[in-house]
């Protein structure tokens, strides 16, 4: 059996069998991942949107946005139902904390390649040094985003915006 970053491989008795997801397939074999707690939890680095995106959905859906500051305030907000929950990196970090994600509600990972968190981040933190925080960010990056693939449940892709970013996640919260 090898084992990749979301896709796994497994000997089978059929030679060539596979199984693939598309929309409107049921992934029944994952129940623990669609437990309906109510919450969605936005996930990923500096600069990827979850603030936006939070604030997006709070308006769509009716529900409170929770950011908690530390690992002990995620723990709460993750044991708590129907909210919208952002988590920073360095909370994502934390050992209490990624056990409880994957099974507190719908995790999304906004995913971002390094250059465009750094031009986000410059422009909303007033940055001059562009090129170190591209370093620092890459960096993270690589450290954290297996953390994040280890817990979601869905990615949001890059390049889109807050609304459109709102109304993919809306379809995958209603699934």
């Amino acid at each position: 059996m090898g084992k990749y970053l979301i896709n796994e491989e497994y000997d089978v008795e059929e030679a060539g069998a596979t199984k693939s997801f598309a929309k409107g397939d049921r992934r029944e074999d994952y129940a623990d991942a669609w437990r309906n707690t109510g919450n969605v939890i936005l996930m990923g680095l500096p600069g990827s949107g979850k603030r936006a995106l939070a604030d997006l959905l709070a308006e769509r859906t009716g529900l409170p946005v929770v950011a908690p500051g530390d690992a002990e305030r995620a723990v709460e907000a993750l044991g708590g139902e129907n909210r919208i929950i952002i988590l920073n990196d360095t909370i994502m970090e934390a050992p209490t904390v990624r056990p409880l994600v994957h099974g507190a509600g719908k995790g999304f990972y906004l995913m971002n390649d390094s250059n465009t968190l750094a031009d986000r981040v410059a422009q909303r933190d007033g940055v001059e040094d562009r090129d170190a925080l591209w370093r620092e960010l890459s960096a993270r990056l690589a450290v954290m985003e297996p953390l994040f693939y280890e817990t979601l449940h869905f990615i949001l892709q890059p390049g889109q915006t807050p609304e459109e970013m709102v109304e993919d996640a809306l379809e995958k919260i209603a699934y």
